[in-house]
């Protein structure tokens, strides 16, 4: 892989707004969720499969990544299923990174990486103990991105799913990823199928600091992928400050304008880069 097309990768992973998680199955799943416009397609063989189903997902899975991209969330390294995901995806071309479901520790992490080289690796905090360990999981290379898993968060926790009560989760999901200077993370999943749902989830992930979200739903990919984005608006707001403050901060006259042309010249990147990948 050459320079160019390795930094390539690392700005699409840094930027990636929606997350597909299809169920590892034949009947053509893949094929759909693939053209869906989504940019991460994630092959579950997690919570996404039946226990008596996980080995024929497994074939589904390495027979897909034969001749197709995707990534794969794996089972947590605390069961068997961890060990049997790994083997049946070594070393396939179409690998471009592993979700690993309810991450708890940096070790869980190394183990992974150790198993799977050279891969980037997304972890899913689904628990108190997760949170509590989140700045260290954050740190522990090859953690790229931080997601969070909603629903197994809040059996562990028993809070609800409000914005009130899922508000420090987030946060320190957002402080932790930019503290270890990876991409921001990826919020859990609306389970909603109303797009008015969606997008209103999606722009509150969005005011938290998360640029990105998981879906269940190929339906919720456009509207999540339009609400990460930034629109008009920001555009606009970005080029007059540009103008106003000068690309270099030539015409700075107070400790407020730098976080605000560094902030202009993220939307443009942004949308720059999106307006590249449409």
């Amino acid at each position: 892989m050459s320079v160019e097309t390795a930094q390539r990768s690392e700005a699409d992973l840094a930027m990636a707004r929606s997350w597909l998680l299809v169920p590892a199955g034949g009947g053509g799943g893949l094929a759909a969720a693939a053209a869906s416009g989504a940019d991460a397609l994630i092959i579950d063989l997690e919570d996404g499969l039946p226990f008596a189903a996980k080995d024929a997902g497994r074939v589904c899975t390495a027979e897909w990544l034969m001749g197709n991209a995707g990534w794969v969330r794996i089972n947590d390294a605390t069961t068997p299923h961890w060990q049997r995901d790994l083997d049946a995806i070594r070393g396939l071309p179409g690998l471009r990174g592993l979700m690993l479901s309810k991450t708890e520790s940096p070790e869980q992490v190394r183990d992974t990486a150790a198993e799977i080289p050279g891969v980037p690796v997304v972890a899913l905090v689904e628990s108190a103990a997760a949170i509590v360990a989140v700045d260290d999981i954050a740190r522990t290379a090859p953690v790229s991105r931080l997601a969070f898993g909603i629903g197994d968060y809040c059996r562990d926790t028993g809070a609800g799913r409000t914005p009130m009560a899922l508000a420090y989760a987030r946060s320190r999901l957002v402080n932790a990823s930019r503290a270890a200077r990876i991409g921001a993370p990826i919020d859990g999943p609306t389970l909603s199928r109303d797009a008015e749902v969606v997008r209103d989830d999606t722009r509150l992930a969005r005011e938290m600091g998360m640029t990105g979200k998981l879906t269940l739903a190929t339906e919720q990919v456009q509207v999540i992928n339009t609400a990460f984005a930034p629109d008009s608006n920001d555009i606009s707001w970005a080029e007059t400050t540009i103008e106003r403050l000068g690309a270099d901060g030539s015409r700075v006259t107070h400790g407020g304008h730098p976080p605000q042309l560094a902030r202009a010249h993220d939307i443009l990147r942004r949308a720059d880069h999106f307006a590249s990948q449409a």
